[in-house]
């Protein structure tokens, strides 16, 4: 019963340090679409999260995760440690033909950028980044940022962090056949989506994280 206890005041803790972050967002001006993005939730999520705590207002039975990976994301020696346990999870999908072995290495901007370094430099590839663009409720294609490596031409492998719908992985493959680039596969820390690829793009992560069922009410 103590430890059930000590557990519940600590869900909850982290369940108010998210409604905060997500008010102090709000506050930025950011609208839902782009606070969802930032938290990698689904947007009624966030509008739950905006409302959590008001009167009247009654928590819904939970199917969303949050994944907050700042302990590795602060720390340069486990952001290194998991870059390069992602590339490994490459390296095996290349050599049982699941992927095409890429010729760059492209992170989306922002948090996608860090380990795609580490990928990068794991599988001793040219680094790239790509910025998807939001159009009002949509990720659309963006940009490739031209202080990094070309893609014209080459195989590219994405790395992101959290793989949410897959709304912004689309618009990053969108992105890079748009400069005639070819993304052979995509690998991210961890995947909400259910999904093993995106438009025929093979998809590989570290961590899957799949509601199975709900929890009972104690």
């Amino acid at each position: 019963m103590m430890l059930r206890s000590v557990e519940g005041r600590y869900v909850m803790r982290s369940l108010e340090e998210l409604a905060k972050k997500a008010l102090e967002l709000k506050e930025r001006g950011m609208s839902t679409y782009e606070i969802a993005d930032e938290l990698k939730v689904q947007a009624d999520t966030v509008v739950w999260l905006l409302l959590h705590g008001k009167d009247g207002v009654k928590t819904r039975d939970a199917y969303d995760v949050y994944v907050n990976w700042n302990p590795i994301g602060s720390s340069v020696r486990r952001l290194t440690l998991v870059g390069r346990a992602m590339a490994d999870i490459v390296r095996e999908a290349v050599e049982q033909n699941l992927m095409e072995e890429p010729e760059v290495v492209a992170g989306i901007e922002a948090g996608g950028m860090a380990l795609g370094l580490i990928v990068a430099r794991s599988l001793g590839k040219p680094v790239a980044s790509v910025r998807p663009q939001r159009l009002g409720e949509k990720k659309v294609a963006g940009a490739v940022n031209p202080s990094f490596s070309t893609v014209e031409g080459k195989k590219v492998l994405i790395v992101d962090t959290i793989l949410r719908m897959g709304e912004t992985i689309r618009a990053a493959i969108e992105t890079l056949q748009s400069v005639k680039a070819k993304p052979v596969g995509v690998t991210v820390l961890a995947n909400k989506s259910g999904k093993d690829s995106i438009e025929g793009v093979p998809v590989r992560s570290l961590m899957e994280l799949l509601p199975v069922a709900k929890q009972p009410h104690s």
